[in-house]
Order: C-alpha cells, then structure tokens, then sequence
C-alpha cells in the first residue's frame, strides 16, 4: 500500500494533467481549446524546468506540440528515454465533466485519467522521487510527452527524425501493472473507387463506383481475411484486418461515382506496415486487371510497427527487476494493439511498455484511473531509473 503523503502527490499533479485539456482534434483544423497538446507542453516545460531539466516544446504539425527534457546523470550511458503522450481522445458523449477531474472509491475519474495522463503522472512523480531521495540520477534520463499518438504516433516520428535517441525506452500506457514486449502494429488506408455518374433509371450508362467498392470488401472479408487467420503467433495470436468506415454516392437517383472506405490492419512482429501495404496493392491491382471498370486510388491514413523486444534485454530485465521489488510479482504481456513503441523499436531503441490503469477504461465514457495503482507505478518508474542507469544497458 501507498503511503499518504503519496497518494496525495498523485491526487495533485494528476488533476493538474487532466484539467489541461489536450484533445487529439482527429486531423481536423481546430483553434484553442480543448483542443491540441500546447498547452500540455507549456505546463510540463514550466514543472520540469524547475526541477532543473534542459527542456524544449517543438511543433511538430500546426497546433500540435511536442515536449522534451533532459537530465544529465552522474554518466552518460546507459541513457533512458521515458516517453507518455499527450493527446488525448475526443470526449463527445461522456457521461462525465472530462476536465473536472473528481475522486470516488480510489478512483480518478475525466478524460485521460487512464490514458494517459495517469501513467504520465507516475512517471514525473518517478523522476522526482530520484531527484529528491537520491540527488540525482546514476545516468542520463530524457523523459518525452510527444503529440497525436492516438492518430498516427507523428509526434514519435518527428523525435526519431530529429535524431533524439537513448539506450532504453520505457513507454508509458495502461498496461494494468503488467510489462508489455509485445504488441500489434497497425496500418490504416483509404481507399476510394472511381465510376462515371449516370441517372439511376439508366444504370448501364454508367460505372457504379459502389458496386466496384463491393467486390473489394468481398475480396477483404473473404480470401484476404481467410488468410490471415491462418496465421498465428503464440502470444498476439492471428493478424486482423476490417473495414471500418463506407461513404458512396450522392443520391438515391444517381448512379454513384465514388466510394470511399478506411480501412485497418494489424500486424504481426514478422511484417512490416509497407509489407501489408504492398500485399493489399496486389489484391487491388488483380481485382482491376478482372473486374472491368474498377478504378481504385489508395491513401496510407496512418501506422504504428509493431513490437516485439527480448524478455531478457536490459530494459525488460530492470523492469521486471523493479516490479518483483515494488508489486512482489512481474508479469509479461502482449499486447493487440499498437502504440509509439515501435515507432521507437524500429529506430533501433529497445522498448518495453508499463504504467498504471487498465485499456479497458481507456476512451471510455466514464474514464478513471486507480490511484493506487498510479502511486504503485511510481515506485516502479523509479526504481527502474535507478536499476537501469546502474546497469551496463547493453
């Protein structure tokens, strides 16, 4: 059990978070609140300057901000990058205030509680339970909010293009107390299929676009998801793909020109999001080389890689190391969905995702976080900074 004193920190900085908002605005133009992770960014600059971190806010796309800092340990290496993200999902039709963060049985309650500001929340209070009880930290730590994870990890990206790189990464998600090394990679396209509008009473005169769409999802739910699920991985199980959005046509008395689906995709370890890419530009292409008429154009919407780190590197090991330690127990995991860890796996940093909550209350109408949880998750974080920079890293 945690002590008072600090649940209460938890309570504190984690109703700050949340009465911040930083909705994702789902690629739309927005100006001003609640949208957009500025604000965010400017908070976590101010808090983490004060505690004496070299600190930055970088725009990656309009509106959208990333935050860094970094401390200088007593060594360079073996270097840490804790990483939580700032976005958050829309908060149409919660049943709850989303910025009025309130308590009830152990739990915070508002838009991300759970995800993510909860697991943020444990990391700072990590890094201030170093720097207030050690003094200081026995290697060099960067910890990241980055922007628009929910939606395309661009925020990871723009880290990894800037050329940021550390030895570890631990990323921050609600993975219940449990380490996750493995998950999904997702990868989501729209795909548009192109006809000639003719009036309805005549439909030979013209391309309807809507029945070429048609035979395409027949193709996808059929022959393209049959082959998935023969696959299978021991832990993730089978690759998924579904077709998730459909718009077409204009009206009931006009043949359709156009139709649009999106669609989403999640990977295994053993294939890439441009690897599923090129099988489905196979699928399309055979269909128009058979199918007279069909016309298609395709659009990559967004991709996460997916993950999958030895149980028995460095960062997994000190990990596992501090939850034995803190929880009596370290639990191994994998995940189906994806997250910003294989944006950093595939540049080449070994990743491992852990915080506090469940995915379960993630998005949810009434989001909450248990405290407990949180202030478990601290002791871990902190613990795992201490482990890790003590450690060789390699």
């Amino acid at each position: 059990m945690s002590d008072a004193r600090n649940l209460r920190s938890v309570t504190e900085l984690l109703s700050r978070l949340i009465s911040c908002p930083s909705v994702n605005p789902n690629n739309q133009p927005f100006s001003g609140p609640p949208f957009g992770e500025e604000r965010m960014a400017r908070l976590l600059s101010d808090q983490l300057a004060g505690w004496g971190a070299e600190v930055s806010v970088r725009e990656v796309l309009p509106g959208r901000f990333n935050f860094i800092s970094r401390f200088k340990g007593k060594k360079p290496h073996p270097s840490l990058m804790l990483e939580a993200h700032s976005d958050t999902v829309g908060v149409t039709d919660m049943s709850i205030p989303p910025f009025e963060p309130h308590i009830a049985g152990g739990r915070m309650y508002g838009r991300g509680a759970c995800d993510d500001k909860g697991p943020m929340a444990a990391m700072l209070l990590a890094l201030r339970t170093v720097l207030d009880e050690d003094g200081g930290f026995p290697s060099d730590v960067c910890f990241v909010a980055t922007c628009n994870e929910e939606l395309g990890a661009s925020g990871a990206r723009c880290l990894m293009a800037e050329g940021l790189r550390a030895d570890a990464a631990l990323v921050a998600e609600p993975t219940n107390l449990e380490i996750v090394d493995a998950h999904k990679g997702v990868v989501r396209w729209r795909i548009r299929t192109r006809g000639v509008a003719a009036h309805s009473s005549a439909p030979e005169s013209g391309v309807n676009a809507i029945s070429a769409m048609a035979l395409l999802i027949e193709r996808i739910n059929g022959p393209l998801a049959g082959s998935l699920a023969k696959k299978r991985h021991p832990r993730l199980g089978s690759p998924t793909v579904c077709v998730s959005t459909i718009r077409g046509g204009t009206q009931v008395n006009v043949v359709p020109a156009q139709c649009e689906i999106e669609v989403d995709r999640r990977l295994l370890p053993d294939k890439t999001p441009e690897q599923a890419t090129t099988d489905l530009v196979r699928e399309l292409e055979d269909l128009k080389r058979s199918s007279a008429g069909f016309e298609y154009s395709l659009e990559e919407i967004d991709q996460y890689p997916p993950l999958e780190e030895d149980p028995k590197g460095p960062i997994a090991s000190a990990v596992a190391a501090a939850c034995a330690k803190v929880l009596g127990r370290a639990a191994f995991a994998a995940a189906p969905w994806g997250a910003n860890s294989g944006v950093f796996k595939s540049a080449g940093i070994p990743c491992v995702l852990f915080g506090p909550g469940s995915i379960r209350q993630a998005h949810t109408r009434e989001e909450f976080v248990e405290l407990e949880q949180v202030a478990q998750a601290v002791a871990v974080y902190a613990e795992v900074i201490r482990r890790f920079g003590r450690s060789s890293g390699a």
